[in-house]
């Protein structure tokens, strides 16, 4: 069940689904967004001047800092 499918039923019902996949972050992705948020007007500051993560750029930062070894 899609979450639009899920809008049109009662609360109850749809209180324990589950969210839906998010898409992947990709570069291209990443462009469209600053886009979007620089010269339509949509979105927030910190996406319109890039400062947004790509999952793969993610996920290498999440790894380095995990294997970091605490003091």
């Amino acid at each position: 069940m899609t979450l639009e499918q899920a809008k049109l039923k009662d609360w109850r019902e749809v209180i324990d689904l589950d969210w839906p996949d998010l898409p992947e972050i990709t570069p291209a992705a990443v462009q469209n967004n600053i886009y979007a948020c620089k010269y339509l007007g949509h979105g927030d500051p910190r996406i319109s001047t890039g400062r947004i993560w790509t999952d793969k750029a993610y996920e290498e930062r999440r790894q380095k800092i995990l294997s970091t070894p605490l003091p």
